[in-house]
């Protein structure tokens, strides 16, 4: 066989090049993948402490039993409200995240409970950096009564 034969035959020989170009995408394509499951959850932790802020701002400012002793805010208590709110959507955050106020100021209003919420996400794609999350809800206050 000649040089020009052999050429010849190695230009028409197909095996092997689906595995090639299988090597060329699977990175783009991993990539992609890992990142869309990282946005994902970021929103969804966001949204699961936004929701749990709520709920603890609305306990407050309702005076629920959960959230006072007497007319006092039980700040324990309302942590633990705002921690299994957080839970249910299988969000595990610390006790020192979360910052419930009775006279909290709302968009420059007073007389609003007010609870926020500092949590760092930590992304599982080593390549992605890891941020804090900070979300906050307000809920008027009833009156003591």
């Amino acid at each position: 066989m000649n040089w020009r034969g052999a050429t010849r035959g190695f230009s028409l020989d197909t095996r092997g090049i689906v595995a090639i170009e299988f090597a060329a995408i699977a990175l783009p394509l991993m990539l992609l993948l890992g990142g869309t499951i990282e946005v994902s959850r970021y929103i969804w932790t966001r949204l699961a402490l936004q929701d749990a802020a709520s709920t603890g701002a609305r306990c407050l400012g309702l005076r629920t039993t959960s959230c006072f002793a007497g007319e006092t805010m039980n700040r324990n208590d309302t942590v633990s409200v705002v921690l299994a709110q957080a839970a249910d959507w299988a969000v595990r955050i610390p006790e020192e995240a979360v910052t419930p106020e009775m006279t909290g100021f709302c968009q420059g209003e007073t007389g609003f409970a007010r609870v926020g919420i500092r949590h760092r996400f930590v992304s599982i794609v080593p390549i992605l950096p890891n941020m804090w999350i900070d979300v906050e809800a307000c809920f008027p206050l009833m009156p003591p009564g």
